[in-house]
C-alpha cells in the first residue's frame, strides 16, 4: 500500500522481528481516509498483528452513529478475532450451519463485557484482553491519540511490547516478501491446527 495515505502514527512491536513483516490498510467508506492500519509480523512459531486507529477519526465515526467508541474498539477486537480463527481452519470438514452468525453474536456480547476483560500491560499502556481458541487479543485506550488492538497467536499477549513506528518502509511487502492481498497464514506453516469443534466448544462454554 502507499504509506503516504497513513496520516497518523502507528504502533508496532518493540523488538526487531526476525522474519516477515507486512502492512495492510483498514479501509473505511469509499473516498474517506483509511480508518486504521494493521502491521503484521510472522515467523516460524508465532503471528502478531498490531492495529492502530486514529482516535479522533474513530470517535467521530462511532458517535455519529450513537455508539460508545471504546465499546466499538472492543467489538473491532472480537470481530477480527473471529475472522482470524475462521481463516485458521485447516480441516476440510463442512462448516456447521449458523456458526458464523453465532460467532458474530458472541463477538458482540463479548464486546459488551469489555470492562470485565482481564487487564494487561504493554509497556506503559494498560490493555484489556480476551481469547478465542488459539488467539489472544486485546486493546488499549491509554494513548490519547490512537486506539491500539493487538492479536497474538503462538506468543503470550503479555509479552507484547509496543513501540511507535515512524518509518513504515520496513513493513512494505517488497521488504517482507509477503504476497499482496494474502491472508498470510501460508507464511506460518507451523501454526496450530484449529477445527470447527474448537470454536463451537468456546461458544458453548460462554
Amino acid at each position: 500500500m502507499e504509506t503516504s495515505a497513513i496520516d497518523f502514527t502507528a504502533r508496532g512491536l518493540d523488538a526487531d522481528w526476525p522474519a516477515l513483516r507486512w502492512i495492510e490498510p483498514i479501509n473505511g467508506r469509499h473516498g474517506q481516509p483509511v480508518r486504521g492500519v494493521r502491521l503484521g509480523h510472522a515467523d516460524d512459531s508465532a503471528m502478531v498483528l498490531t492495529c492502530t486507529y486514529p482516535r479522533a477519526r474513530f470517535d467521530a465515526e462511532a458517535r455519529a452513529c450513537g455508539f460508545d467508541p471504546v465499546r466499538e474498539i472492543a467489538f473491532e477486537t472480537t470481530y477480527t478475532q473471529v475472522n482470524l480463527a475462521l481463516h485458521q481452519m485447516r480441516e476440510p470438514a463442512e462448516r456447521p450451519d449458523g456458526l458464523v452468525g453465532t460467532l458474530v453474536s458472541h463477538a458482540s456480547q463479548e464486546a459488551d463485557r469489555y470492562r470485565d476483560w482481564p487487564a494487561a500491560r504493554w509497556g506503559e499502556l494498560e490493555a484489556r484482553t480476551t481469547q478465542l481458541a488459539s488467539w489472544q487479543s486485546g486493546f488499549t485506550a491509554a494513548d490519547p491519540m490512537v486506539y491500539v488492538i493487538v492479536h497474538a497467536c503462538g506468543v503470550p499477549l503479555e509479552d507484547v511490547r509496543l513501540t511507535t513506528v515512524r518509518d513504515l518502509y520496513g513493513y512494505e511487502p517488497s521488504r517482507s516478501q509477503a504476497p499482496t492481498g494474502a491472508m498470510h497464514w501460508e507464511l506460518w506453516p507451523s501454526r496450530p491446527d484449529l477445527g470447527y469443534d474448537d470454536l463451537v466448544s468456546v461458544i458453548a462454554a460462554g
